[in-house]
């Protein structure tokens, strides 16, 4: 339903066509890959962004397929394909409003068990019915509501309602939103803007080229292009080489030469949540009185200031990556061994002086 192709007035040249058709079969299998590529994120603590992206990003790329198929006249050899595409676009709006509020510190949303996709399942629900029987009552009943033209006006008020609940919730919450995350949102807010200005003129109008609603699509596929490159270009950087350039409280540590750091570092003993000295003392083999003594002597701190200041950078690491388009905060806090969202902030600001949605900010 986001693009529709009406009867054209005039005949585009054929290498433009041909042009977009291709750029838009690539923005598909783009889509896709990215689809898979955040399913495969099993960590619970990856929870609240993955699938959400993984659907949207399906979502997208069955939009643009379904723009192809009927641009390039196929359409119709495909039974049911574009009532299905017009049904599952319901999930854009909802899965945006989604995305944002998974990125708050501590919320935690499946997006498939979510009330938010109840319009996406009722209109699937429908559509399905009425393509598996088109000559019964119910059948033809669904077929005549999802049909209706009234039924772009109430998309097109569905998506407009999640965008204004979006961004109260961006303002609520005064979120720091990442360049990606401008990018998702932003992107596909503005594509939804252009979509409706030219429905609207060639409603009330004239009817506009095949190839305006296809280049439609193709910003689609323009912004997932370039949110795949970024992905994939983006390393994570092992704690044990940021050690070697960052600090631990006041002191300068070097992997190098000392044993201890790089011990921990290696084995990633601070990700245990329960870790106290005792227990680091038996993974090093070390006595609990040395271990102690050489903390306090070498970084000038006691045993969990020392411990939580590795925490914090790896998840400073993790935001200098961009890991938290994957993860919330609060995942990234807990995967480093924070236990509490309240100790990792009083961790945070203690070692960088400000909050971490503030750092990310200055990081920018």
């Amino acid at each position: 339903m986001i693009v529709r192709l009406e009867s054209t007035v005039a005949v585009e040249p054929t290498i433009i066509k041909d042009i977009s058709v291709l750029l838009n079969a690539v923005g598909v299998g783009n889509c896709f890959l990215l689809s898979y590529t955040y399913l495969l994120k099993k960590d619970p603590k990856a929870l609240p962004v993955s699938p959400i992206l993984s659907l949207l990003f399906f979502v997208l790329g069955i939009v643009i397929l379904n723009t192809i198929l009927n641009f390039s006249n196929y359409g119709h050899q495909l039974y049911g394909f574009e009532p299905l595409s017009n049904a599952v676009s319901y999930a854009i709006a909802p899965l945006l409003f989604l995305y944002i509020k998974s990125l708050s510190f501590s919320k935690k949303i499946l997006p498939l068990t979510s009330s938010h996709l109840v319009f996406f399942y009722v209109m699937t629900i429908l559509t399905i019915i009425g393509l598996v029987f088109p000559s019964s009552s119910m059948g033809v009943w669904s077929q005549s509501l999802v049909q209706h033209p009234w039924s772009k006006v109430a998309w097109n008020l569905h998506f407009l309602g999640y965008l204004v609940a979006l961004f109260y919730e961006i303002r609520k919450t005064d979120k720091q939103l990442t360049w990606t995350s401008v990018i998702i949102v932003g992107g596909t807010s503005s594509i939804w803007f252009l979509n409706l200005f030219f429905y609207l003129y060639r409603t009330w109008i004239e009817p506009l080229p095949d190839v305006v609603h296809l280049n439609i699509t193709l910003l689609f596929s323009m912004m997932t292009l370039y949110l795949f490159y970024k992905k994939i270009g983006i390393g994570v950087e092992p704690l044990s080489k940021i050690a070697r350039r960052k600090t631990v409280g006041s002191t300068v540590v070097s992997t190098n030469t000392d044993p201890i750091i790089q011990a921990i570092c290696e084995h990633k003993y601070y990700a245990n949540p329960d870790l106290d000295i005792r227990t680091l003392s038996r993974q090093l083999q070390l006595p609990y009185h040395e271990l102690s003594s050489y903390i306090n002597q070498h970084f000038g701190q006691n045993f969990n200031t020392f411990i939580n200041a590795l925490r914090i950078q790896e998840v400073v690491s993790a935001l200098e990556t961009q890991q938290h388009q994957s993860y919330t905060i609060m995942g990234l806090a807990q995967k480093a061994g924070f236990k509490s969202a309240s100790a990792f902030y009083a961790a945070f600001k203690k070692e960088k002086g400000t909050t971490p949605s503030a750092y990310l900010k200055q990081s920018a």
